[in-house]
């Protein structure tokens, strides 16, 4: 589509650092709202930095993973991005960053930003589609009909569901920030894994870029939100016993009371 923005700028990267900037901006104004400390903002902007940093790599090394699977013996080193990669690595240092940086400096805070967290993931994935609607790539199948897109890199009008899933993840985001600033509400990555793990999965089933198989009948990606739907119970009862359990203590004997 346009992977040159005015033949200078590259689209995709554009999208994923307007992403980024974005889901800094909803962590900021939520912590404002909520008057977290200023020391605490910016350390909460250097953890995210490093974990989209460490994702970008893990997306890029689990889509080198699909590929080998895929072609072992043409494979060839590529700088693509697999999203499920990237949510991986980003978890596992934005929590490490969590453990030895933010709560040595400034206490327990991971309740509230449990609460936030899945807004940002989700804005930042949603301008990523956008990225890979202006780049061609995450396509869907070939089809005649209205709701087609032609695609010059392809010669063909395609499914976009870089768009579809575009609109899904601000739609979706819209909403758990509402939960977030209006209801306080502590189960976002509840909503947010059990709504993407299902839009992803059907989803899937339209795209028509080289997905890989497992089985020969489920691509990687399906796979993985078998795996992220199959967490969500567990999630449920690990949110409540370890990161919100004050919360839930307090209101225990407040009704006691």
């Amino acid at each position: 589509m346009y992977p040159k923005l005015f033949n200078v700028i590259d689209s995709y990267n554009l999208m994923i650092i307007v992403g980024v900037i974005a889901s800094i901006l909803i962590c900021y104004l939520y912590f404002k709202h909520i008057k977290m400390t200023t020391s605490f903002i910016l350390d909460l902007t250097l953890t995210i930095i490093v974990a989209v940093f460490f994702g970008v790599i893990f997306a890029c090394l689990f889509e080198n993973l699909y590929e080998f699977i895929l072609d072992p013996k043409n494979y060839k080193f590529t700088f693509g991005l697999t999203f499920y990669g990237g949510l991986f690595g980003g978890a596992i240092s934005f929590i490490l960053m969590y453990i030895f940086y933010i709560r040595k400096r400034n206490g327990k805070t991971i309740d509230k930003i449990c609460i936030i967290a899945p807004s940002a993931i989700t804005i930042a994935h949603a301008f990523g589609r956008v990225g890979c609607f202006l780049a061609g790539c995450c396509y869907g199948k070939e089809t005649n009909e209205w709701y087609g897109i032609y695609f010059e890199s392809l010669g063909k009008k395609v499914i976009p569901t870089q768009l579809y899933e575009a609109i899904f993840l601000f739609i979706l985001s819209f909403i758990l920030i509402y939960l977030a600033f209006k209801k306080n509400f502590k189960y976002n990555f509840i909503i947010y894994i059990t709504s993407y793990s299902i839009w992803r999965f059907l989803i899937e089933f339209l795209r028509d870029d080289p997905r890989g198989a497992f089985l020969g009948i489920f691509s990687p990606s399906q796979v993985w939100s078998i795996i992220l739907f199959c967490m969500v119970v567990p999630l449920y009862f690990f949110l409540n016993r370890f990161i919100f359990k004050k919360d839930i203590n307090d209101n225990l004997k407040n009704e006691i009371k």
